[in-house]
C-alpha cells in the first residue's frame, strides 16, 4: 500500500529557499532537477515508509532520511506521510524540530 503524503507549511517554506537558494547560485534548471530528486524521495518514503532512519531520541515519532545535503523529517501516519521538515545537514537537527 502506497501512502499519501502532506507537507507541512513549513516544510513548504523549506522547498522555497532550498529552490530560489539553487537557483541564484548554480541555475533554475539545477533547482528544479533537485526538487524533482526531492520529491522523488518523498514518493520513496510513501512506498516504504520505514526506508528513513528513526529519530526518536530528537524528537518522538519522527523519522528522516538523506536526500543529497538535505534530510527530509517525517512522521508515519495512518495511510499518510507528514513531511515536517526539509533540512540542510549542516542545520541542527534538534534546535529545529523543537522549535
Amino acid at each position: 500500500m502506497k501512502f499519501r503524503y502532506e507537507i507541512s507549511k513549513l516544510a513548504l517554506s523549506d522547498l522555497d529557499t532550498i529552490w530560489h537558494y539553487t537557483a541564484e547560485q548554480w541555475s533554475k534548471q539545477q533547482a528544479s532537477k533537485y526538487y524533482k530528486q526531492i520529491f522523488q524521495a518523498i514518493n520513496d518514503i510513501c512506498s516504504k515508509p520505514e526506508i528513513g532512519k528513526t529519530i526518536n531520541e530528537i524528537k518522538e515519532g519522527q523519522r528522516m532520511m538523506n536526500v543529497k545535503s538535505h534530510m527530509i523529517v517525517y512522521k508515519i501516519g495512518n495511510k499518510k506521510i507528514l513531511i515536517d521538515r526539509i533540512l540542510h545537514q549542516r542545520m541542527d537537527l534538534e534546535a529545529q524540530l523543537n522549535e
